[in-house]
């Protein structure tokens, strides 16, 4: 086996050389994109119940958080919290609970087009070249757009603020129009692989689909003051080459921004373990810390002593696992991933894998499925499930320093939930509450940048009555053109 690994290191080593020079190619003279403005007003959120998720993890009873700008500028007990000039707005906590901004690491906008259109008894091998693949192959940038819109409102009522794209867009410009006129936090991909054998748009070379993503890179990436960022995003799933990979690590390594792979070990019985196994990215020098790996349900220790090693990213999606049926309560092993020190977050996934991008039930799952199937109450506990919506999602994508936790310097990505819902009384254990009881209707206002975007109750930056209307129009000409009948088991009168 040794020496069968040492006579593969040549070809490894050349697969690195022509990667890089892929790159060096496609790659010409750029400007950086001007930044874009931020928010500039002080304001006071104060006397509330602060869960800072900071390095403390401090719950503040009676918490004020001060921002300036698009950053927090002091976080403590209230008496101590003093703005140096007059606020342009103060907001009364003393009825609220503010959290950190949940980050979503994993989620296909363009399937919110379609969603619920997939019967949930199909099966998984039928899943993509029957309805994804068709679906895919015809959506237009207007409707990529308003996919794009419609799950960024629902992210964003339901506490996320900041999102990773899966890599499953064409017109990314499009989309990043978007996202950054609704205000949210956002990487972006494009559709990555090199293998698979389609036809039309989805057929790539290697070299067209590493230019394509160097070209995301170069407009995309540091829009919106760096609001929006973009990284090499594969498919996965057999479709994407050696070569491909490798020259997708090393365009991040370029911009110095991560790269992501999804549908990796999910599915024995599609030889998705087989095809590339952890153990071969690791040989051919694929797994760092700016690695992200999706799915991820199918690995043994010998994956998980490596995963933690190189220092992955993992993206955990509880939901869409359950609900194809991928074995996760049965095999999953995120548990002992954390336990071992393995950076693991959570991911909505898709408009017809989970049919929701709602963080608090991804946690509520998150907490619950494992305590079930190891029959052991002290799996994944509240609080750890909670990092892995705020901090530990911020650290997979990087983003840490900025986003994850109410801390000061750091953005102002906030959530506040409403204390006049049932499920937030009695107010004894807020962390309890957030990932057990709560739900997206409790979530009144978000702050994104130091931007409301959320007040009250009200969407501030688009009409949301015309984005459904318009979606609903859109979904019903995109599934037509595709060619996906639209079925029901119970009988539809018109």
């Amino acid at each position: 086996m040794e020496r069968a690994r040492a006579q593969d290191r040549p070809r490894v080593l050349r697969l690195h050389r022509r990667a890089a020079r892929r790159v060096r190619d496609r790659e010409g003279a750029r400007a950086a994109p001007p930044p874009a403005p931020g928010a500039t007003d002080v304001i006071l959120v104060e006397h509330a119940t602060v869960l800072t998720v900071d390095a403390e993890r401090r719950i503040l009873s009676d918490g004020s958080v001060l921002i300036d700008g698009r950053d927090i500028l002091q976080v403590g007990p209230a008496p101590s919290v003093r703005p140096p000039r007059t606020p342009e707005r103060i907001i009364d906590g003393r009825r609220r609970v503010v959290a950190p901004g949940f980050v979503d690491t994993h989620v296909h906008l363009t399937e919110h087009l379609s969603r619920g259109l997939m019967l949930d008894d199909v099966p998984v091998a039928r899943y993509l070249p029957d309805w994804l693949l068709p679906l895919y192959s015809t959506v237009t940038p207007e409707e990529e757009a308003a996919a794009a819109q419609l799950a960024c409102v629902e992210m964003i009522r339901t506490g996320t603020t900041t999102f990773c794209e899966a890599g499953t867009l064409f017109d990314v410009a499009a989309v990043a129009d978007a996202v950054e006129a609704i205000g949210m936090r956002a990487i972006l991909g494009r559709w990555t692989w090199d293998v698979g054998g389609q036809t039309g748009r989805l057929r790539q070379t290697t070299d067209e689909a590493l230019g394509h993503t160097a070209d995301v890179l170069a407009k995309v990436h540091g829009r919106a003051g760096g609001r929006l960022g973009a990284w090499p995003l594969l498919l996965g799933f057999g479709t994407g080459s050696e070569a491909l990979m490798l020259g997708a690590k090393a365009l991040a390594e370029r911009h110095g921004v991560g790269w992501g792979m999804m549908h990796l070990a999910l599915h024995p019985r599609l030889r998705t373990r087989d095809t590339t196994s952890v153990a071969r990215l690791d040989e051919l020098g694929l797994l760092d810390q700016r690695t992200k790996l999706a799915h991820m349900v199918y690995v043994d220790d010998a994956d998980i002593a490596r995963l933690a090693r190189r220092g992955v990213k993992i993206a955990h999606c509880p939901s869409a696992g359950l609900k194809h049926t991928k074995g996760l309560a049965a095999h999953g092993r995120f548990p002992e991933m954390v336990e071992a020190g393995v950076c693991v977050s959570l991911g909505g996934d898709s408009g017809n894998g989970s049919n929701h991008f709602d963080m608090l039930r991804l946690m509520y799952l998150a907490a619950t499925v494992y305590k079930d199937a190891r029959l052991d109450v002290s799996v994944l506990p509240a609080e750890r499930v909670l990092e892995m919506a705020t901090i530990e999602g911020a650290r997979a994508l990087l983003l840490e320093r900025q986003v994850g936790s109410i801390e000061p310097g750091k953005r102002a990505d906030l959530v506040l939930y409403d204390l006049d819902t049932p499920e937030w009384r009695p107010l004894l254990n807020p962390v309890n509450n957030l990932v057990y009881a709560a739900s997206g209707a409790s979530v009144r206002t978000v702050l994104i940048d130091g931007r409301v975007i959320l007040d009250e109750g009200r969407l501030t930056t688009l009409d949301e009555r015309a984005l459904y209307d318009r979606v609903e129009r859109l979904g019903r000409e995109h599934v037509r053109r595709a060619g996906v009948p639209i079925e029901s088991k119970w009988p539809v009168i018109r």
